[in-house]
């Protein structure tokens, strides 16, 4: 699916090209998803979807903050207002560090559903079978782990969540040459004399 806005910067016939070349690539043989950024540039969908979970998470850690601190005050008593302000600082702090594992559960999770959608049927099928504590990304969200040396031991014990590799473009292929179709002719035309039947 190509929104209006990426038709209108590509124009009619670089739309249906590029809808062309999408058609097909997706998860399970489904189209693949465009979204076009604020800056004009153009990312798939599933990382579109991870920056916008990561946006979620901290907009509930914000307001998980915002109620904490509601909280604090009101009785006028200095030591309660003290001890109110240590539990609010305690809990911002937990929300602080909780936010940021969830960005990197997301970041991992991401890079892994963008690193395994051509090799895999479902990605979250093999993501659920992974120790995420061993995935590492960089900055930009890329893995840095080496992905092969995770997968190795799952292609062996469950080769069934895999896409099979792609066959040889043209195998060597042994055995009768078929007849070429178009040289038929009437098997009772071939004989020199009377058919018997």
């Amino acid at each position: 699916m190509i929104t209006e806005s990426v038709k209108t910067i590509l124009g009619e016939d670089l739309t249906n090209q590029v809808e062309a070349a999408l058609k097909g690539k997706g998860k399970d043989g489904k189209d693949v998803d465009l979204v076009v950024g604020n800056d004009g540039t153009f990312v798939p969908a599933e990382k579109y979807n991870g920056a916008n979970s990561g946006k979620n998470s901290a907009e509930n850690a914000l307001k998980a903050a915002a109620e904490a601190l509601k909280a604090i005050g009101g009785s006028g008593d200095p030591a309660k207002i003290a001890d109110d302000v240590k539990t609010a600082q305690a809990t911002i702090e937990t929300l602080r560090t909780d936010h940021q594992k969830e960005i990197a559960r997301i970041q991992k999770n991401t890079a892994l559903r963008m690193a395994l959608a051509d090799k895999a049927h479902d990605p979250a099928d093999i993501i659920s079978l992974l120790d995420l504590d061993k995935i590492e990304v960089d900055d930009a969200g890329a893995l840095k782990t080496d992905l092969d040396g995770l997968l190795k031991p799952l292609k062996e014990s469950k080769a069934y969540l895999f896409k099979p590799q792609e066959p040889a473009k043209n195998p060597d292929i042994k055995g009768a040459k078929p007849a070429d179709p178009g040289a038929r002719q009437d098997p009772a035309a071939k004989a020199d004399g009377p058919v018997v039947i």
